[in-house]
């Protein structure tokens, strides 16, 4: 959080002294010593002598001003309106003052009163550099950031010498997210003075969101120790303990920040953001609805409380956070990505109206003008440059499907650029940097310098891996800076954005002749849409524990968050097809309340408490041993599983595939087709219930596919050769329509398609 500042009040020259000279020069010393402890933060000792000035001169206009400005930075806001009012008695309408009491306005709320005085002050004083500042500042708290961005080089202009117009337009750089060039303007002014703790401060946030937390700790410490008060520093000193994952220690210093300042509503809101990261949903949950009282209007702050939802369960309000925070700021792409992930979760959502809303976020964020002057060159059989962006390129999911494009790929026809959206880096990293042949890294850049330098690069096809998960930059693909845009893997629905020309997917998951529901045309791939790179730390085959227990155990390693309650009469319809079963669920991200969630829904659904275990903890080396304890896998709906399903393959598992209503809710069915078994796909309750009936009833079929899963993974899903081929001839083949001048169209094999599910049980549970 970037500190921006007005510009403090000139000491004017006083007025005829009605006292002696000795006591006008005293006042005058007191006020300059004021004015040093205000600058450098100490602003309660600052307070007591502008209060001493005012004891001896009631009508001591300087005094007044410089009071009401200390106990603005001290965010007492009607105190410091009472003193600047008074100030305004003595001195009438000074542009000064009456740009500091906008501010003012404006930190009350009163935001037309302030807009308006500003705007005034703005053509009364054209070329008043400290007008044209302040009024930045202003635009800059209401998010305002070109306005906000203009009034600042304005003030540079006038007085290029102004540090604050300077601090402040690295300050807006930063809320823009043009992180790098923010930081030379801090690196700038602290050639200039390297004591100045403002910006200091401000270079501390910066290296924070460039996660250079190490540095940015340092900083912030030093401003901290030299300026106690200063709560912005000890804000986002306590958030970049947390980034250094040091949550016990930032905990303490948010709940000493809410103790100090009991009304700062961002310490409430930061302090239950920690809180959720240490498990204690409640707490945090009682602190982030505490912030909203202070602010409501505070989005960021509803997004979090939509995030404590999640965590509980309560998908519906978590949704209604994300929808209100986009009304209250229809800016904030990330908020509409979060509302439709969760939408995309639910159920009860129509395929058709989650379409909608999908196109409606391209609407919002994809509204602008796309780049000119691609050099491209259109030649069909020329070698290609391709670049992938993620914010994923580490130990990660999306990385077991992404590696094998870059090792397996004829180096003769592509050439690989990857943008990265992180500031992080693992050995996977470093290994996909080796496999590349040029690696970006898009963190601390706009969207238009983002895409300005995928323009630059002459990308001819670019592939975005992440559509509406965390660290997309699908803002800066809106600007349309390839010819040839592609989404896949990271997210299984469609952008809703115009300017992506294909999105990746099977026959399985899009049949031909259906609706497809995405603003892309769709490219796919025969065998399946994409490829497995089996994990290399994956334990041995064991054997089947059906055989020692004496009792089949079903089992899920998916995420909480794909647990629906339709998920739920899935696999209470499995566990009554088969009364002696057990169910294991297994994931790190199972809290206390989302197990007693998922316990409670089942027993609700007719399952006895005794034969369901939920763990967020595995036992052994790897995760992939809870396999071990698991005959046979469930899957989730409408969200299906997808490196879960593959990695329960891998490990000898079979997992029985719920065919819903869209593609979201097809991506198991997909994989077990495409590995050869699509008897293994259900199209209602009733039959999933029957198949998995039937597989756990046959131990000897459950032994064999145990031996022989792997190798039967390995021909078919795990064929990496396979789909780098495939892919690479959709490549060249939306690459010719391209240099033909044809609009994108679907590219589609003839292959067989499977029909459309039905939710709705249609008879008795099978046995």
């Amino acid at each position: 959080m970037a500190r921006s500042k007005p510009k403090l009040p000139k000491r004017r020259k006083p007025r005829p002294p009605h006292r002696p000279a000795a006591d006008t020069r005293g006042l005058a010393m007191k006020i300059e010593t004021a004015l040093s402890l205000q600058k450098a933060g100490n602003l309660e000792q600052a307070k007591q002598l502008y209060c001493e000035v005012l004891s001896v001169d009631p009508n001591h206009a300087d005094a007044w001003h410089l009071l009401g400005m200390t106990l603005y930075s001290a965010a007492a806001y009607p105190s410091a309106l009472d003193c600047l009012q008074k100030a305004q008695g003595l001195l009438g309408d000074h542009p000064e003052l009456m740009g500091h009491l906008a501010l003012v306005y404006h930190a009350m709320g009163d935001l037309q009163r302030a807009h308006q005085m500003l705007s005034q002050l703005v053509v009364v004083e054209p070329d008043n550099p400290d007008t044209r500042n302040n009024f930045g500042v202003f635009l800059l708290d209401l998010g305002q950031l070109e306005q906000a961005e203009e009034q600042f080089q304005q003030a540079i202009r006038i007085s290029p010498d102004s540090e604050h117009a300077a601090m402040n337009l690295a300050n807006c750089w930063v809320r823009q997210n043009r992180l790098h060039d923010a930081e030379q303007i801090y690196d700038d002014l602290l050639q200039r003075n390297a004591g100045n703790l403002d910006v200091l401060g401000n270079l501390g946030e910066c290296y924070r969101r460039q996660c250079k937390w190490e540095q940015s700790l340092e900083l912030l410490q030093r401003v901290v120790q030299a300026r106690p008060s200063d709560l912005v520093s000890k804000l986002t000193l306590a958030r970049t303990l947390v980034n250094l994952g040091r949550l016990d220690e930032a905990a303490e210093r948010f709940k000493q920040l809410v103790v100090e300042f009991p009304h700062y509503a961002k310490a409430h809101h930061y302090l239950g953001t920690v809180l959720l990261s240490m498990g204690d949903v409640a707490k945090a949950e009682s602190e982030i609805q505490l912030a909203l009282e202070l602010d409501p209007a505070d989005a960021h702050a509803r997004c979090s409380l939509g995030f404590v939802y999640i965590e509980s369960d309560r998908r519906r309000e978590a949704a209604e956070c994300f929808a209100e925070a986009v009304k209250q700021d229809p800016r904030m792409s990330g908020a509409h990505g979060c509302l439709l992930y969760l939408m995309s979760g639910d159920p009860d959502i129509d395929p058709r109206q989650l379409f909608e809303e999908h196109v409606r976020w391209g609407e919002v964020h994809g509204n602008v003008q796309p780049l000119q002057r691609r050099r491209n060159v259109r030649d069909p059989n020329r070698k290609l440059r391709i670049g992938y962006a993620s914010a994923d390129f580490r130990e990660h999911a999306v990385t077991a499907f992404f590696e094998p494009l870059l090792r397996l790929r004829d180096r003769s026809a592509f050439e690989i650029y990857c943008y990265y959206e992180s500031g992080l880096g693992d050995h996977v990293t470093e290994q996909l940097k080796t496999l590349s042949d040029h690696w970006r890294v898009t963190l601390g850049y706009s969207d238009q310098q983002v895409a300005q330098q995928i323009l630059d690069d002459q990308i001819d096809i670019l592939v975005d891996l992440a559509g509406h998960t965390s660290g997309n930059r699908l803002p800066a693909l809106a600007y349309k800076p390839a010819p040839i845009q592609i989404s896949w893997l990271g997210y299984p629905n469609t952008t809703g954005l115009k300017a992506i020309d294909y999105c990746l997917t099977c026959d399985v998951q899009n049949p031909i002749g259906e609706p497809t529901l995405h603003t892309e045309e769709l490219i796919r791939i025969p065998g399946g849409s994409f490829c497995f790179a089996p994990p290399n730390n994956a334990p041995e085959l064991s054997s089947l524990p059906a055989r020692r227990n004496g009792y089949v155990t079903f089992g899920s390693l998916h995420r909480p968050f794909k647990i629906s309650s339709s998920t739920h009469d899935l696999w209470a319809a499995a566990l009554k097809a088969c009364p002696d079963a057990r169910l294991l669920a297994f994931n790190t991200r199972f809290n206390e309340p989302l197990k007693k969630e998922l316990i409670s829904a089942l027993v609700q659904r007719g399952i006895d408490e005794s034969r369901i275990e939920v763990r967020s903890v595995y036992r052994g080396d790897s995760y992939l041993e809870t396999y071990h304890e698991i005959d046979l896998g469930l899957d989730a709906t409408p969200w299906a599983g997808g490196t879960t399903t593959m990695e329960a393959l891998w490990m000898g598992i079979p997992v029985v595939g719920f065919y819903g209503n869209n593609r979201p809710s097809r991506g198991t069915a997909g994989i077990v087709h495409h590995l050869g078994k699509p008897e293994w796909i259900a199209k209602s309750i009733d039959e999933y219930a029957s198949l998995v009936g039937r597989l756990a009833g046959d131990l000897e079929e459950l032994e064999g596919l145990r031996r022989t899963l792997r190798e039967t993974t390995r021909r078919t899903i795990a064929d990496q050769q396979r789909f780098v081929t495939e892919l690479e001839k959709a490549y060249r083949q939306s690459w010719k329509r391209w240099c033909d001048e044809q609009p994108a169209t679907a590219i589609t094999p003839v292959t067989p398609g499977i029909e459309t599910a039905s939710s709705q049980a249609s008879g008795e549970i099978c046995s």
